[in-house]
């Protein structure tokens, strides 16, 4: 099953991402800094992700891709 891969290098902390997955399996949870601000990025914050792939398709930057599980890192 596919999960999103992000990209936090261009993420702009939006949390669009996050609104769009329909299963809540999204949270703005991740510290760190874009820039020299301190943010909050998505992350999976559990695993009811059904691999939809709707917030790879909302993200205004398309910073999240849909990758197999166990192909990132």
């Amino acid at each position: 099953m596919k999960k999103p891969v992000f990209d936090y290098r261009n993420c702009v902390s939006c949390g669009i991402c996050a609104q769009a997955c329909p299963v809540s399996a999204l949270g703005m949870k991740k510290e760190g800094k874009s820039g020299k601000y301190r943010n909050v990025f998505p992350e999976l914050i559990n695993d009811d992700c059904i691999g939809c792939g709707q917030c790879a398709r909302a993200c205004p930057m398309e910073v999240v891709t849909m990758e197999e599980a166990g192909d990132a890192g």
